[in-house]
């Protein structure tokens, strides 16, 4: 029997370029993270477009998307709609 890794979650931040992941002990950590990126992206310090959360899958050892989190495009979209109320 295979056991659980020690960072069980991971986000998939997409990049014009290549996707980058940083691994995480915990959901509510990997959901930190996401703010936190989400908020360099706010800044003008990050270039990442779009962020997936992962979960490793014990039975399949692999690792399967959980949630598709935030998506630059959408949120414009999204807060043109609201302005244009």
């Amino acid at each position: 029997m295979t056991k659980k890794p020690s960072q069980p979650w991971r986000l998939v931040l997409t990049t014009p370029s290549v996707p980058v992941y940083t691994k995480h002990r915990s959901k509510p950590a990997a959901y930190r993270a996401v703010e936190d990126e989400k908020e360099r992206v706010a800044a003008g310090l990050s270039n990442v477009v779009r962020i997936a959360v992962d979960q490793w899958d014990v039975d399949g050892q692999r690792w399967v998307r959980y949630e598709n989190v935030w998506d630059k495009t959408t949120e414009r979209l999204a807060a043109d709609r609201v302005t244009e109320k």
